[in-house]
């Protein structure tokens, strides 16, 4: 089950080839990486208005999210494969095109009715085309930037990438909140057309393959069954977890879904231990650094991405706030962000990876636990009480993601840098499913025994309009507040795993250097990891 890896000088001379223009293949990269990542956040805002235009229900309106976060988990291992047999240029050309004809899907969703489907099914189906082109994008931004660059150059590209990177996830609700009140709602998915079309071109002009067989031994066949095993226990999984509180933990559809997919993820890794050319070489898993930093993104999505997209809801149904005003209040996490990315790659330098990654997941949990100190009373201007939080967390977050990034395809042998960018973005995606299925839990709770209070309140007669709104506050904020405390819970796990599994790369002139450790991560003295 090993793959050949090809030796220095041809890994070198691989990376050579690929660089094609740097420029416009960084422009590729970046941009593609907005777009896939805005699409996860911009929509919160937007549900509302789609709601009422679409005439859709709450559970409806759940699957505009969820359809696309479905289809890009399910599919992430796949795209990356895919990306290393084929080509990084075509898949990465193919995989764009496909995100911008999802995203045109649901910007007519509101006038096409596809097979006489309501018009929310037409933007559920879009959602899922959405879902397919960013499952084959989103990890590739990361192999590009990789695999097409080497010492200053790298860091740099990798420092913008997990700049780019939250800056999207964090503009998304004030990007949604300016379309949808400015222009309309259908804009949101709009906007991506002119900004693919530049990723479209700046690939297929700046970006080079290599020669079909230049990969190695590996590279030449497709291990259609383990990407069928493991598509359909990603399914199984993020639809039990999807659906856990709508059709009850303990359903048997549920617990069926969950059993499935465990008894999925055993047939696969059974599967891939026999494979002559597997997806992604098991071993990996035993290399602390790559473990680690898988680990510790599945707790990272699962808690402090998870808290983000509560946090969104807080400000609109517990503070009443507009999409626009929301999105203006979370600008604060945006701008520090950006501040983060480039001082993280500084701090691992001198502090060395572990210690800067470690800490930095210490500072968030603490980030993470001020979101507690807000008002179940409070008004609109309470929303300053987050600030505090927002700072500590958009920093951090600014300074893990290039770092744990860096760390989980630098464990990848060169012909399957896509496979190692896939295993991180898939284990902070399931993540992030878990953690808002466990958050979603939470404020269903606290939603629950609010309304029963009301019903009590209204068969007394003594509910009015204020104390009903004031009800769903107090409900809405309480489960913001349980959310932090278990995210934060799990960032501190994140950080104490990182003290265990991860070390400091070693110098490359090392003689004693382990292969996968090669370079050290974020350093400018970075040479290729071969």
């Amino acid at each position: 089950m090993s793959s050949a890896t090809p030796p220095p000088a041809e890994a070198a001379e691989l990376l050579g080839r690929r660089a094609g223009k740097p420029g416009l293949t960084l422009l590729a990269a970046l941009l593609g990486l907005f777009i896939t990542l805005l699409d996860i956040t911009v929509v919160t805002v937007a549900l509302p208005t789609i709601g009422t235009d679409l005439q859709a229900s709450f559970r409806g309106l759940e699957w505009v999210a969820n359809a696309y976060m479905l289809a890009l988990a399910v599919f992430i291992v796949t795209a990356g494969r895919l990306g290393d047999l084929y080509g990084q240029r075509r898949v990465y050309t193919l995989g764009t095109i496909v995100f911008l004809l999802g995203s045109l899907i649901c910007a007519l969703s509101g006038r096409l009715s596809i097979l006489g489907w309501a018009h929310i099914t037409t933007l559920h189906l879009g959602r899922v085309v959405q879902g397919l082109g960013g499952a084959v994008v989103l990890p590739l931004t990361l192999a590009i930037v990789y695999s097409c660059f080497e010492g200053r150059k790298r860091a740099l590209g990798i420092m913008l990438w997990g700049a780019v990177g939250g800056l999207a996830t964090a503009l998304g609700p004030l990007v949604g909140g300016l379309l949808v009140e400015w222009i309309g709602w259908e804009w949101i998915f709009l906007v991506n057309l002119p900004i693919g079309a530049v990723v479209i071109v700046a690939a297929l002009v700046g970006l080079r393959d290599p020669a079909p067989r230049a990969v190695g031994r590996s590279g030449e066949s497709l291990d259609l069954p383990g990407l069928v095993i493991v598509s359909a226990a990603l399914f199984c999984l993020n639809l039990g977890l999807i659906n856990g509180a709508a059709w009850g933990w303990s359903s048997w559809r549920v617990l069926g879904l969950l059993g499935g997919s465990i008894a999925l993820f055993a047939l696969f890794l059974f599967a891939e231990s026999r494979a002559t050319d597997p997806i992604m070489d098991l071993s990996w898993f035993r290399r602390q650094n790559f473990g680690g930093s898988v680990l510790a993104g599945f707790l990272m999505g699962a808690g402090m991405f998870s808290v983000l997209f509560y946090l969104s809801i807080y400000l609109q149904n517990g503070l009443g706030l507009s999409a626009l005003a929301t999105g203006v209040r979370l600008l604060p996490l945006t701008l520090v962000l950006m501040l983060g990315a480039p001082l993280g790659g500084r701090v691992a330098a001198k502090l060395g990876v572990r210690k800067a990654l470690a800490g930095a997941f210490v500072l968030m949990a603490i980030g993470i636990a001020l979101f507690t100190l807000v008002d179940p009373e409070g008004g609109a201007d309470s929303w300053t009480l987050l600030l505090p939080g927002m700072l500590i967390t958009g920093f951090t977050m600014g300074v893990v993601m290039p770092i744990s990034s860096e760390l989980t395809v630098a464990a990848a042998p060169p012909e399957q840098i896509g496979v190692g960018a896939s295993a991180g973005t898939m284990f902070r995606q399931v993540g992030n499913a878990v953690g808002i299925a466990v958050m979603g839990a939470m404020m269903s709770s606290q939603t629950d025994a609010v309304r029963d209070k009301a019903a009590r309140l209204k068969e007394a007669g003594t509910l009015t309009a204020e104390k009903a709104e004031a009800l769903q506050r107090a409900a809405v904020t309480h489960g913001l507040q349980h959310g932090a405390w278990y995210a934060a819970g799990l960032t501190l796990a994140a950080a104490l795993f990182v003290l265990l599994l991860v070390r400091d790369p070693r110098s490359p002139a090392s003689p004693t250097a382990p292969a996968e450790q090669t370079a050290p991560v974020l350093s400018v003295h970075d040479r290729p990891t071969v």
